[in-house]
């Protein structure tokens, strides 16, 4: 069984499903009714079959099954979960009392951000974006590195690997995209900040149109897998990182 966790439109189902052997049964999970109703993503494969449902991390548990094959997947949500809902995730990964399951975790942004040309406001932008990622005491841009502590105190095998975004003049609308996202979440966490952010993406723009803006953003992908018994516990796998 495949669980997809904030799987939106189904993207992670569709480019995972091809790869991985036989008969298959996914679920898709996400707490917006809107995303998950758009079946675009996911593709035709007469060896799928893919059940949607409305919840959140919260419900997992009574989602995931606890016993079989299941490989669990996300993208980008790490960073978004609060540190009980990070527990939530490692125990239903990872739990204390019988094996575990194999997790991919994919594109948990880890809160470096370096554009080129350097901007004077780059550092209000980045500190503000941040907070508002650590609002209520989330991990936020660390929590990929408190999933992989948690992951890891349960005895799971836990490998990262950076998968860093590099984007230039040939990526102009995703970068644009990013900019206006990064903007709206600065102001929104400060609004103070409006009349600088709204100088710092004017000049953004414009050397996103003449070619000149660059930009690479830190990201983190995390594989996880169970440990070979319950009795090897944290130690079980020397040499992973």
């Amino acid at each position: 069984m495949g669980a997809d966790v904030g799987a939106g439109t189904g993207s992670n189902q569709a480019w995972l499903a091809p790869r991985l052997p036989g008969r298959q049964r996914w679920v898709l999970v996400d707490h917006d009714a809107d995303l998950l109703g758009s079946e675009g993503a996911a593709g035709a494969d007469d060896r799928v079959t893919t059940h949607r449902e409305v919840a959140t991390v919260d419900d997992l548990p009574s989602l995931v099954p606890q016993h079989g094959e299941v490989v669990l997947t996300c993208a980008a949500l790490l960073d978004l979960l609060s540190t009980e809902e990070l527990e939530t995730l490692a125990d239903v990964v990872a739990p204390t009392d019988r094996p575990g399951i194999a997790a991919l975790f994919s594109l948990s942004v880890t809160g470096m951000v370096t554009l080129t040309p350097a901007h004077p406001a780059d550092a209000a932008v980045t500190a503000a974006f941040d907070a508002h990622q650590r609002r209520e005491g989330r991990p936020g841009p660390d929590g990929a590195a408190a999933m992989t502590r948690a992951l890891r105190r349960r005895g799971a095998q836990v490998e990262t690997r950076a998968t860093d975004w590099d984007l230039g003049a040939e990526d102009g609308p995703l970068l644009g995209r990013y900019l206006d996202d990064r903007a709206s979440v600065a102001v929104e966490h400060d609004p103070d900040l409006a009349d600088l952010v709204r100088e710092w993406r004017d000049e953004r723009e414009h050397q996103l149109r003449a070619g000149t803006l660059s930009a690479r953003v830190g990201h983190l992908d995390l594989l996880s897998l169970p440990s070979t018994s319950l009795d090897e516990g944290v130690g079980a796998a020397p040499g992973h990182r």
